[in-house]
């Protein structure tokens, strides 16, 4: 049995994907209206493919009626095969008034059926990255598109650990930086999640590259203390790179 499985559900999540094709470190499946490598209706042939994993991550961004519809049934089939299922979830932007309301009035019910669950905002994104004035718009896409990628990877690497124990609450906002000190990344991480909710705590989980020291992941813990007054759970991902990854616990609507 392998590991983690990548779903991903609809056209939103495609296009994401296409725009990081290189970050991609994980067998995948793609449900979507073009470039499907699972036909639309054929819930079989997914429950086939998910037999040999023992993580499933469904990917979209929700409110499109065949992501909303698919990452329910991708959810229900992963369950039914003893999977555990951790959905990366988007948001609309705002101007997309139906879909971002038929995306907030389903988040809640995929939560609630899923172990964990990572959620992004479209328009905190764009909002971030379309702050310097000299970046254009496509430029700011891909760049958005590939630290969502980079984030999900981040999680992946750490599903071959103790995942659920130290990803205890049901649903997390998340962000990336890096800088030259990793106590510095982080503290400007917690202004740019990409997600704004209420935290349900202060149980934080950051990873961080190989190369950090444990001297440093000390500082790391007791540098986040006393801002947030909970120690957080730092963990190592697999690369050397010096980004840091926060992922923030919100409370579920």
């Amino acid at each position: 049995m392998g590991d983690v499985l990548l779903v991903v559900c609809g056209g939103g999540a495609n296009a994401t994907v296409r725009n990081a094709e290189d970050l991609i470190r994980t067998p995948m499946v793609i449900i979507s209206n073009s470039e499907a490598t699972v036909p639309l209706d054929d819930e079989q042939s997914l429950m086939n493919t998910m037999k040999r994993y023992r993580v499933v991550i469904p990917f979209c961004v929700l409110g499109g009626e065949l992501s909303t519809d698919k990452i329910r049934t991708v959810v229900r089939c992963a369950r039914e095969n003893g999977c555990k299922v951790v959905p990366v979830l988007g948001l609309p932007f705002e101007w997309e008034i139906e879909r971002r309301q038929r995306a907030m009035d389903n988040l809640s019910d995929v939560v609630a059926l899923s172990d964990c669950s990572l959620v992004f905002d479209l328009q905190k994104i764009t909002d971030l990255y379309m702050s310097n004035q000299s970046r254009k718009v496509d430029e700011s896409i891909k760049m958005a598109n590939r630290l969502v990628m980079m984030s999900m990877n981040a999680v992946i690497d750490c599903i071959e650990g103790p995942f659920f124990s130290t990803f205890s609450r049901k649903l997390y906002a998340f962000a990336s930086n890096s800088a030259v000190l990793p106590t510095d990344a982080i503290k400007d991480a917690w202004g740019m999640m990409l997600f704004d909710k209420e935290p349900s705590d202060q149980n934080s989980v950051i990873l961080v590259g190989s190369k950090v020291t444990s001297a440093e992941i000390e500082d790391i813990k007791s540098s986040v203390a006393m801002t947030c007054g909970a120690v957080p759970e730092v963990m190592r991902r697999k690369d050397g790179d010096s980004r840091v990854d926060v992922f923030k616990p919100v409370k579920s609507f």
